[in-house]
């Protein structure tokens, strides 16, 4: 059965440089029901290539564009001037959807804490000043990315991408007006706290997405992901959810055409 679905983070460019053609791989994705897909950057390079693909790529599935500065690599000032000036030049596009990879990633750390929530801050500070949707990462600083964005409250917005903690802090950024997006590891039998999460929170504030090429949820583990695989990660919201699967598959397809639109919650 085919339904209709949205991958909302996918990275077709990593996707290509693992060997699968980002025309294989959106084939594949047509045929499992994906009709559209965010394609994600993560510095200057990268979100150069996901407008080109956005822009340039001939597929029936519709494809949009991110501006990002991941916190997990190290970005030095004279790039991130680059990408905020990126930003502001494409703004207006409408294939660009949002800021992002933004964020804090303790686990890496290959910069420090303090570095990368001045750089988090700017990037928020841009998304409220040109009122578009940041795409953030976090990982291992729940609490600090919490703080940081509650500073910002009611005034920046967007998605807690590739979601791992627990169910009280999917309420948290939920509460703050923000999607809480649920990856292959939604999927994982023993992901019990972010099943717990995905169970909790209010469904209009759920995204799914791959995060292609990473994180490929059963029964392809271990496999190189595509967006094909959002048909397992939207069935293991249905098995989460009290709502009929009907009603899942329609709502989070709402969600996600409304965060391509850059609308927030509420709107």
């Amino acid at each position: 059965m085919n339904y209709k679905l949205i991958d909302t983070h996918c990275h077709l460019d990593l996707i290509e440089l693992q060997g699968q053609t980002i025309s294989e791989s959106l084939e594949k994705a047509k045929n499992a029901g994906v009709e559209k897909i965010v394609q994600i950057g993560i510095n200057l390079e990268r979100s150069l290539i996901a407008k080109k693909i956005a822009t340039e790529q001939n597929s029936e599935i519709d494809i949009t564009y991110t501006i990002g500065c991941h916190p997990a690599d190290n970005i030095q000032s004279e790039e991130v001037a680059q990408i905020t000036k990126f930003i502001y030049e494409n703004h207006a596009d409408p294939k660009f959807v949002g800021i992002g990879e933004i964020g804090l990633d303790f686990f890496h750390k290959q910069e420090s804490e303090e570095e990368q929530s001045k750089k988090f801050r700017h990037f928020l500070e841009q998304s409220i000043e040109l009122n578009v949707p940041v795409v953030i990462h976090s990982r291992d600083a729940a609490k600090e990315t919490f703080d940081i964005l509650n500073e910002y409250k009611g005034k920046a917005f967007g998605v807690i991408h590739c979601f791992t903690y627990d169910e009280e802090y999917a309420k948290k950024y939920s509460d703050l007006g923000y999607y809480i997006s649920f990856s292959g590891i939604l999927a994982f039998k023993n992901a019990k706290d972010i099943h717990e999460a995905a169970r909790s929170i209010p469904i209009d504030s759920i995204l799914i997405e791959t995060d292609a090429p990473y994180l490929t949820p059963p029964p392809n583990r271990g496999k190189r992901n595509d967006s094909s695989n959002m048909v397992f990660i939207l069935e293991k919201m249905f098995s989460l959810r009290n709502e009929s699967n009907a009603q899942v598959e329609e709502i989070l397809y709402k969600n996600s055409e409304k965060f391509i639109l850059r609308k927030r919650i509420e709107e």
